[in-house]
């Protein structure tokens, strides 16, 4: 059966090292694709700071990255389109000879954080040894089976919940102390302070139903 393998990478082992030396608070994650390259994955990163003037260049002359598109920006949030230089697209592509998916990255100025598909338990293994002879340290977090992880659709949030939750999330209104106001959630996603509300409200209504009750709601139509 399936694993999902959640797993860190010290930042300075794998990609976009210089960017985040250059610019701290920058949060980057990936953005799902139909399909891998054969250079890999990770073709589309999202990236979000408070210093987006100084972003683009810090991407683009990093040494981990060999072209680097700016496809569209909005306040903090910044999309770019990367070809890797070969030591990420090595690391990337013994998961391709493993079989394994790239489901999520997440990257920090101290790790990134990975969301692995692996077919079979022993693909997992083989793939952490391989990276090491490469130079990666990965520390496992969690191995869970495919039938025990949800989609935003099994846990009953519509698309839109979804989207608010995760900005939130990645704006770090959820810390504390909060990074980001309520207000300033609002203006990322360029809403209202009350459509805001409502939408974190119903959000973390259904997920309670659906991971803490026995009888979740019907997928919520409602913005």
């Amino acid at each position: 059966m399936g694993k999902v393998v959640e797993l860190t990478i010290p930042t300075e082992q794998f990609a976009l090292t210089d960017t985040f030396e250059t610019v701290p608070d920058a949060t980057a994650e990936t953005v799902p694709v139909a399909a891998h390259s054969d250079e890999g994955s990770m073709p589309f990163l999202s990236v979000v700071s408070s210093e987006t003037s100084r972003l683009t260049d810090a991407i683009q002359s990093d040494e981990t990255t060999e072209d680097v598109v700016a496809l569209s920006g909005r306040n903090t949030r910044q999309l770019y389109q990367i070809s890797w230089r070969a030591p990420v697209r090595i690391i990337l592509g013994v998961l391709l000879q493993s079989r394994g998916s790239l489901l999520t990255a997440r990257g920090t100025a101290d790790r990134w954080s990975l969301q692995i598909l692996f077919p079979d338990k022993d693909e997992i293994s083989a793939v952490c040894d391989n990276w090491r002879e490469h130079g990666l340290n990965p520390s496992i977090q969690r191995v869970v089976t495919v039938a025990g992880t949800l989609g935003f659709a099994e846990l009953q949030l519509s698309q839109c919940q979804h989207d608010t939750l995760l900005t939130a999330y990645e704006m770090d209104y959820y810390n504390v102390p909060r990074g980001v106001t309520l207000e300033g959630v609002a203006d990322e996603l360029q809403v209202s302070h009350q459509a805001l509300s409502e939408r974190l409200r119903r959000g973390h209504r259904n997920l309670i139903q659906t991971t803490l009750c026995e009888s979740p709601a019907p997928l919520s139509t409602q913005r």
